[in-house]
């Protein structure tokens, strides 16, 4: 096509509108009915995480290769970084927006690095100066809701308690989840910012028992944390037998060193993680053939599917759509499992089909251990005479607060919500809730946003590139030791998988909006590193949204002139 450098130039019959003055003499502005408002707005990941993590910015920290700040990033609302990267499923992953092109960012992954790095370098929390507004509170239960709330209470310079019921911290961090998925020294690790933040910890303190309501009168407020620890029974014929025990139970003993070795046949009851939990350290302890057994089919299976996963991959055998109807006593003790078939019919309250037995179908496994993990309950029983309950949990409202003054609940106890970073999560608004009451003031409401959603970003703009994926210890050497099976990103890995990070909601500076504004209506102020638009000029035609990468720019109605 020949060059146009006059009117004359243009073939005539050319069907288009030709100036050659500047598009500045244009004042487009007055045909504009939206404006486009640059903005930051909440990514899936940040919504999605229960500790109320700022996902999105410690992500970038570590693309950068500031492993410290996304450290200190991660502190601000959660003190287990590297506990949440080993054992937390990664909601935060969930609706990563990054799906769209391949994969989600694998923001588990590099939590646990940032954490590992601040161990490696020994990073620390500085303690706060004393406060004259400092009160004691007691904690009851030092699992991951009672110590985050330690951890928050402490930050605003209070006084924490944390009484347990078993001699060390940590409670199913340290009772319930084995250590080749949660090494001791990493836990260890973590609970030193609290004891050096000033928490104190009494261990061996049962509440109803060695620990009364009439003990805690010294302290302004109470947390009540003490998790879901009861187990449901079978309730079938053998159940008291020797042999027979709930899955938490054997845990609890595996976890504290009181149970080093087993022999013969392991039957596991149950489909959650407290079953793949037990199934898989009753084979580290030496039982043979360990299985699984499920009332549901696999993919009712509450347990998350890379626990299933690793469990078979580590020889546990499963059997589905049974249930037990009896343990069979061999001479004094358990000798075998009977087990029922079940079919699957309409759905139950959960929403998932409900078991129904098939009569004649029962069969008989060998067994020399049986643990049930059919699920846990709350022991209200010693808290009833003090805090309200609502079906079988502790009543408690969004902030923890119960209904008597100065109490508070949280964690398993109160919301049944079952992962570690719920409660890590419970724990850090109870702590608002109780500094907010200790200071005579209600505790500040946050306000709702819609997430970037996977529409709002353009994909264009970034490439593919693979997921990081973890290396695992050899079946051969994992079932022989409780060595940590999954193993971790270095460094560069890490920093790696953060830069698949799309980075949804904030603006990075990349200057799309500009270059592809027809209008040269946006302007760019590098100073504060922010956008705006010259309104003489933008129509509100919304080009600077549709190229904008990572949907940090939205178009608002523009007042009626």
């Amino acid at each position: 096509m020949a060059r146009i450098s006059t009117i004359d130039d243009v073939p005539a019959g050319t069907p288009m509108a030709v100036s050659l003055r500047s598009t500045r003499e244009l004042v487009t502005g007055n045909w504009r009915t939206f404006r486009p408002v640059w903005t930051t707005r909440p990514s899936p990941c940040n919504l999605d995480c229960p500790a109320g993590t700022d996902v999105r910015a410690y992500l970038r920290h570590v693309a950068d290769g500031q492993f410290e700040e996304a450290w200190r990033t991660i502190l601000e609302h959660n003190p287990l970084p590297g506990i949440c990267g080993r054992v937390c499923y990664h909601p935060c992953e969930r609706h990563c927006n990054r799906q769209g092109l391949d994969s989600a960012v694998a923001v588990h992954a590099i939590e646990r690095a940032i954490g590992d790095e601040a161990r490696r370098l020994r990073l620390q929390v500085e303690r706060p100066a004393p406060s004259n507004h400092a009160r004691r509170v007691a904690i009851i239960g030092a699992g991951p809701a009672g110590i985050s709330c330690a951890y928050h209470l402490a930050l605003r310079g209070h006084l924490p308690t944390m009484f347990d019921a078993m001699p060390e911290a940590g409670g199913m961090l340290r009772y319930g989840i084995p250590p080749y998925r949660l090494p001791r020294e990493v836990l260890d690790a973590e609970l030193e910012t609290l004891w050096r933040l000033g928490v104190a910890f009494q261990g061996s303190a049962r509440f109803g028992e060695s620990l009364r309501w009439e003990d805690l009168n010294p302290y302004a407020a109470v947390f009540v944390a003490v998790g879901a620890n009861r187990s449901r029974e079978a309730r079938v014929p053998g159940d008291n037998l020797a042999g027979v025990r709930s899955g938490l139970e054997f845990l609890r003993a595996a976890n504290a060193g009181t149970e080093t070795a087993l022999s013969g046949a392991a039957v596991v009851i149950g489909g959650g993680n407290t079953a793949m939990d037990a199934a898989r350290t009753a084979l580290r302890l030496g039982a043979a053939p360990v299985t699984v057994a499920y009332r549901r089919s696999r993919e009712h299976m509450p347990a998350h599917p890379d626990e299933i996963a690793q469990a078979e991959a580590e020889g546990i055998e499963f059997i589905f759509e049974v249930a037990p109807s009896g343990f069979v006593n061999g001479r004094g003790r358990l000798s075998g499992v009977e087990l029922r078939r079940m079919r699957l019919g309409s759905p139950d309250a959960s929403g998932r089909p409900r078991p129904e037995p098939v009569p004649g179908s029962e069969f008989r496994l060998d067994a020399a251990h049986a643990f049930t993990a059919i699920g846990e309950d709350v022991e209200v029983d010693p808290f009833a005479q003090v805090i309200d309950t609502h079906g079988g949990r502790l009543y408690a409202d969004a902030w923890g607060r119960t209904t008597r003054p100065a109490v508070f609940a949280g964690g398993d106890a109160a919301t049944g919500a079952g992962m570690v970073v719920n409660a890590i999560g419970s724990g850090r608004v109870a702590a608002d809730a109780i500094d907010a009451w200790l200071a005579g003031r209600d505790p500040v409401e946050l306000g709702h946003a819609e997430r970037v959603g996977p529409s709002e970003v353009n994909l264009f703009y970034f490439r593919p590139s693979a997921r990081a994926t973890q290396a695992h210890l050899p079946r051969e050497q994992a079932v022989r030791v409780m060595d940590e099976v999954v193993q971790g990103l270095d460094a560069l890995a890490a920093t790696r998988e953060a830069l698949r990070c799309l980075t949804c909601g904030t603006c990075t500076e990349c200057d799309n909006c500009l270059v592809f504004c027809p209008d040269a209506a946006v302007r760019h102020d590098a100073r504060s590193g922010t956008y705006s638009a010259d309104t003489l000029h933008c129509k509100g035609c919304g080009i600077c949204v549709a190229e904008c990468p990572r949907g940090a720019i939205v178009l608002a109605p523009e007042e009626q002139r």
